[in-house]
């Protein structure tokens, strides 16, 4: 796998496909993807702690987010595929690593599906998933979906509310108001209620279609219980011959800032090896 050294230009001057930033020169390339909550940004902490000799990490944002929140879309998991590897292809990258989060974990799972064999389709090198959410999606009643797709475009109250759930009181009020601040600064609402039906309805187009490529998941022991070890490797074992599954005990579902140290101590050599 090689980086084709593309320029910090290149990267700000992108305006048909996702937005990206970079870190590293190393010639390892690593497209790192966002969660519902935020843009990349929400890996700030983590970032000083990447190696930057060995990997160039480009952060991608999703449309709807961060630098690509200007982007209309469908906000669907097929489109974020295609700009991933329209991003890809913009950046001279033949090969490259695929990191996903919470619901861009389905787009990084469906990318290695379909492109991450050993023949002339092959684009992913290794697959990194964190807190996935079920493959098949979380399968929520139409009352459920209308009231995600609701507090997407709520008010900061509303989003606080929510953000506490999501964490329960492991975390601080101060932490808590800080996510909900990043949702609204970084994040177009309409796209964020429309990415839900991706994870919490359909999940992957075709959740039985074998992931070739090594795959890791991280999951994080305070998460809800769909996201926790057993229940990853329960729903990853059967589609993925050669999956590891990480657990942090103390982490919940944002490992990146909960334990960013330890996530990248987790994340390096697996994409090392």
């Amino acid at each position: 796998m090689r980086w084709l050294g593309a320029s910090r230009a290149m990267l700000t001057g992108l305006t048909t496909t996702l937005g990206p930033s970079s870190l590293g020169t190393g010639t390892h390339a690593v497209v790192v993807l966002n969660d519902w909550l935020c843009d990349t940004s929400t890996w700030d902490a983590a970032r000083p702690y990447l190696d930057g000799d060995a990997f160039t990490w480009v952060f991608a944002d999703l449309r709807g987010y961060g630098r690509s929140r200007s982007l209309a879309g469908a906000h669907v998991l097929e489109e974020a595929a295609q700009d991933v590897l329209a991003l890809a292809d913009a950046l001279g990258l033949a090969r490259f690593s695929i990191v996903g989060h919470s619901m861009s974990s389905l787009v990084a799972i469906h990318l290695a599906q379909h492109h991450g064999g050993s023949g002339d389709e092959s684009r992913i090198e290794r697959a990194v998933v964190i807190a996935p959410p079920p493959i098949g999606g979380f399968g929520v009643d139409d009352a459920t979906l209308a009231a995600m797709q609701g507090l997407a475009r709520g008010d900061d109250a509303r989003r606080i509310e929510g953000v506490r759930r999501l964490v329960g009181d492991r975390l601080s009020e101060g932490w808590i108001r800080f996510k909900a601040a990043r949702w609204r600064a970084t994040s177009d609402p309409e796209a964020v209620a429309d990415y839900v039906t991706m994870f919490a309805r359909r999940g992957l187009p075709d959740p039985a279609r074998q992931v070739p490529c090594p795959l890791l998941a991280v999951t994080g022991e305070q998460d809800g219980p769909p996201m926790r070890a057993s229940a990853v490797s329960t729903m990853l074992a059967p589609i993925a011959p050669r999956l590891v599954v990480h657990a942090i005990a103390e982490s919940g579902h944002y490992p990146m800032q909960e334990t960013p140290p330890l996530l990248v101590s987790i994340l390096e050599p697996f994409l090392r090896t």
